[in-house]
């Protein structure tokens, strides 16, 4: 059994007051080095509220969340901000790309704000460039377009842009909320193919969660929310 990067206990979140319901009760859940974890769950059904307590957005009022065996309650909030940029590439559901910046911009910011993502993406300004264009590349993205503003580009080639910005760097998890949801059935499968194939090559663990059960074969591990989440 590989070790665990992710171990979540017996956590209670809410939001807003400590008298509304809670949102996630989750008991135990860890996830594994090198895994593809695949969790699903309906609209509602508290998945981003997940994604924000291992990305240490939030945190709960109960309970405990580690990560690469750092618990998350223990950093303030700068560090847990230094920490996600650290050891953290998110893909958003929106793919949340910086419309100013060109594409390779886009894809390097990460390296702005980790010296940790910096170093492992090269020893240069240019050699960084590099790494992200061989990255883009890599997704298929043409070299005429890296140096176009992000939010020119379809819906499709921004999510690879999004992709190679969670990768460049080699952080050690790769978290994504529903980053598939505007694409089709072909699209989907391609792009699924290929941040397997980048995530893998660089060691990273994938943890995405969506709606759409269709995607659940590609993973190596599923997980139904609405079975550990006892909130409710």
């Amino acid at each position: 059994m590989k070790n665990p990067v992710i171990k979540i206990n017996n956590i209670h979140f809410r939001y807003n007051n400590q008298t509304a319901d809670d949102v996630l009760h989750i008991a135990d859940l860890q996830v594994y080095e090198g895994e593809h974890l695949f969790i699903q769950g309906a609209s509602g059904s508290g998945k981003t509220s997940l994604l924000n307590l291992i990305t240490g957005i939030n945190q709960p009022y109960k309970g405990s969340v580690q990560v690469l065996g750092q618990s998350l309650q223990n950093l303030s909030s700068m560090q847990c901000d230094q920490f996600r940029v650290d050891f953290l590439g998110i893909i958003f559901q929106q793919f949340n790309l910086l419309p100013f910046l060109s594409v390779l911009e886009n894809v390097q910011l990460p390296c702005w704000f980790s010296a940790k993502r910096r170093s492992l993406a090269g020893n240069s300004s240019s050699e960084i460039k590099q790494t992200a264009m061989r990255l883009l590349t890599e997704l298929s993205l043409s070299d005429t377009l890296f140096n176009q503003p992000a939010n020119t580009l379809s819906v499709g080639q921004q999510q690879r842009i999004a992709v190679a910005r969670a990768l460049i760097g080699q952080p050690k998890i790769i978290i994504a909320d529903e980053p598939t949801s505007s694409l089709d059935t072909d699209n989907r499968e391609r792009f699924l193919e290929l941040l397997f194939l980048e995530a893998d090559k660089q060691k990273s663990t994938v943890v995405f969660v969506s709606h759409d059960s269709y995607i659940a074969p590609y993973f190596s591990r599923v997980i139904d929310l609405s079975q550990i989440n006892l909130a409710g």
